[in-house]
């Protein structure tokens, strides 16, 4: 589909008081679904003072594998793909009913709390040439609104031109006119701020909305990352529903192809490293295929376009003497610099930035390829707040099987399912294991 799976790390301890954890700390190299048993003893926070106020001293009583949705309230369209797994439909891109269908989603998604996948449409993004208008739509709350409700979107992809038609993942609308709002710097209250290394953040003054522009190797590095840009733009007393991609956000996408650290580190840095040639140039490394730049790409792409047409050479080709090589002649060549940085990034810079990873990250990596930081904020939220995986692929599932004990008790929303073409349709439907 519009996009593939993969993996990349964890480490447990001790987060922000106000987010009260609900499992005990663990240390690396576990698997996550043994931390939730149907026994496990959930511990709720009953004094307002101490931060989250949930509805119960305790979860529901409510058997393993139940949820009850009433689909004829938000508009939705029930979708027998999966068994025994609860999938439904929503419009969201198509006529009138699409702009309405926002507040419903909006409603659906502060309704119910807990762990949520919505699957967006492709078909629809392709056919806008990814332009925001027709990417993952994301409710908009206007801060004169009574309730305590504040949404995040987290994702790797988003870019800061805002407008409805132009390239980007958000589609911002308002949760009740169903309207794009427009997130320039400066539009509807928007102000640019940062965090961690390399992570980007646009917050409102007139909507409670935060956009976060997620960077894996912040996620990979910090366990507390979610939870901190959640409570520094956050309130104790907030309803929370956040939005979440899969690939490069909360999980490193090479480690499926069995690199080790230092291999796996240099792609993944080199997915922000950027080059923008002087001028149109073919360029001729190591043997492989020659290719054409005459415009700015990441350098993890122009690997991908020499060694096209060999996997075993993009395999191979991730070691610090190569990609050093490839650095140096680039930099003669053109501008280098890190995504969304307007200053040089010369090599030393990249090789310092590299070594403090090497250094950093053995001591949260784990097997699953599951940044340890999304662990810590599910923990933090669940039962009192909802939390979305939304994805335009099928890499949501192997997330929600390391989160959850039992994945029927997730909601699935498909997004205009009837505009899917049929290869997206077979595999989304492929992922659900059929009753025997």
């Amino acid at each position: 589909m519009g996009q593939g799976c993969g993996h990349c790390c964890s480490s447990m301890a001790t987060t922000a008081s106000w987010l009260h954890p609900v499992h005990p700390t663990v240390g690396s190299l576990v698997d996550h679904r043994d931390d939730y048993a149907a026994t496990a003893v959930y511990k709720w926070p009953d004094d307002p003072a101490a931060g989250f106020c949930g509805r119960w001293s305790k979860p529901p009583e409510e058997p393993i594998g139940s949820l009850h949705i009433d689909a004829k309230r938000y508009n939705l369209s029930p979708l027998s793909l999966g068994g025994s797994h609860h999938i439904f439909d929503i419009n969201l891109h198509d006529g009138e009913m699409s702009q309405a269908n926002v507040s419903n989603y909006y409603r659906l998604c502060k309704d119910h709390l807990g762990l949520h996948v919505t699957t967006s449409c492709f078909t629809a993004w392709r056919k806008s040439k990814k332009a925001n208008g027709f990417s993952k739509v994301i409710p908009a709350i206007t801060a004169t609104e009574d309730d305590r409700t504040r949404i995040f979107f987290f994702d790797d992809n988003l870019e800061w031109d805002g407008l409805q038609d132009s390239s980007g993942i958000c589609n911002l609308r308002d949760a009740k006119t169903g309207e794009f709002i427009a997130f320039t710097e400066g539009q509807n209250g928007f102000f640019r701020d940062t965090a961690a290394r390399h992570t980007v953040i646009y917050h409102s003054t007139k909507y409670r909305n935060v956009l976060v522009k997620a960077n894996i190797l912040d996620a990979m590095e910090d366990p507390d990352y979610f939870s901190n840009i959640i409570k520094r733009f956050s309130s104790p007393s907030d309803k929370l529903i956040v939005f979440m991609d899969v690939n490069s956000t909360i999980v490193c996408n090479d480690t499926v192809q069995a690199k080790d650290l230092t291999n796996t580190l240099l792609s993944t840095m080199f997915e922000f490293v950027e080059f923008r040639p002087r001028a149109s140039m073919q360029l001729h490394f190591d043997g492989n295929t020659p290719i054409s730049i005459d415009k700015k790409k990441t350098m993890k792409q122009l690997v991908k376009d020499m060694t096209s047409s060999d996997r075993d050479a993009y395999a191979s080709f991730w070691t610090p003497e190569r990609c050093w090589r490839l650095y140096t002649e680039l930099e003669a060549k053109g501008d280098v610099t890190w995504s969304g940085q307007k200053d040089p990034f010369p090599l030393k810079a990249c090789q310092d930035l590299f070594d403090n990873y090497l250094a950093s990250l053995p001591k949260v990596i784990t097997r699953d390829g599951i940044a340890g930081s999304w662990f810590r904020m599910y923990d933090s939220l669940q039962g009192r707040h909802t939390i979305v995986l939304n994805s335009f692929g099928v890499d949501t599932r192997k997330v929600v099987l390391a989160t959850v004990p039992d994945e029927r008790r997730v909601l699935h929303l498909t997004v205009n399912y009837e505009l899917w073409d049929e290869r997206d349709k077979r595999t989304f439907s492929e992922q659900f294991p059929r009753p025997t």
